[in-house]
C-alpha cells in the first residue's frame, strides 16, 4: 500500500465519477505520462494521442487500481500498454544505434545544460527500446525497482540487471559519440 501517494485520494473519487478529481488527476500527472510517452515512441503526435487513450483508459478504469502501486505507476503502467498495443500495430521499428551518427568531440566542451540534455538524448535514442524504457523510468521517471517492475512485469531482479547493462550500452553510444564523462561535468 503506497498510502504517500499524494494522488491517491484522486484516483479514489475517480472511481465514484467525480469529473473534478480526473481533471485534478490529469492535470497532475499528465506532464510525466507525456515525457514516456514521448521518448517511448519517439513521436509527438503520437504521443499525445497515446496521452488522450491512456486517461480515457484511467477513467474508464479508476475503480479497479488495487492500492498496490503509486497511482502514476499504474497509470504509467496503461500507457505502457496503449502504446505497446499500437507499436505492434503499426510494425514501428526500434531505433538501433547509428553509425552514421558522429559528433565531434570539441562540440561538447563547455556546453549548456541544454545541450548536455541533448547530447543524453541523442545517446539514449541510440539505445535499444527496452535500455531507452529501463533508464527512462529509473533516471527520468525517478521510479524505484519494485514499481518497473510492476509495469514492465519482470521480475526486481531483472530490472536490475537490465539497469546495469543499459547504463553500459548508454556509455558504449557516449564514447562512440566521443563524449567522456569530464564533457557532461
Amino acid at each position: 500500500m503506497y498510502e504517500e501517494d499524494p494522488v491517491r485520494e484522486l484516483i479514489k473519487a475517480v472511481s465514484g465519477g467525480d469529473e473534478q478529481a480526473f481533471k485534478q488527476l490529469y492535470e497532475t500527472t499528465h506532464k510525466k505520462v507525456f515525457q514516456y510517452l514521448y521518448r517511448f515512441t519517439h513521436g509527438h503526435n503520437m504521443a499525445e494521442d497515446l496521452v488522450v487513450d491512456t486517461y480515457v483508459e484511467v477513467w474508464k478504469s479508476a475503480k479497479s487500481f488495487r492500492n498496490e502501486s503509486k497511482v502514476l505507476t499504474w497509470i504509467i503502467g496503461i500507457s505502457r500498454n496503449i502504446a505497446m498495443n499500437e507499436i505492434r500495430k503499426n510494425k514501428m521499428n526500434e531505433y538501433e544505434l547509428n553509425e552514421d551518427i558522429t559528433s565531434p568531440p570539441e562540440q561538447f566542451h563547455n556546453c549548456a545544460c541544454s545541450e548536455i540534455t541533448r547530447v543524453l538524448g541523442d545517446a539514449l535514442d541510440r539505445l535499444s527500446h527496452n535500455h531507452r524504457e529501463i533508464l527512462d523510468l529509473v533516471f527520468l521517471q525517478g521510479m524505484n525497482y519494485e514499481d518497473i517492475s510492476r509495469i514492465i512485469d519482470i521480475p526486481v531482479n531483472t530490472v536490475k540487471s537490465r539497469v546495469f547493462y543499459a547504463k553500459e550500452k548508454m556509455r558504449d553510444a557516449l564514447k562512440f559519440m566521443g563524449v567522456t564523462k569530464d564533457d557532461l561535468v
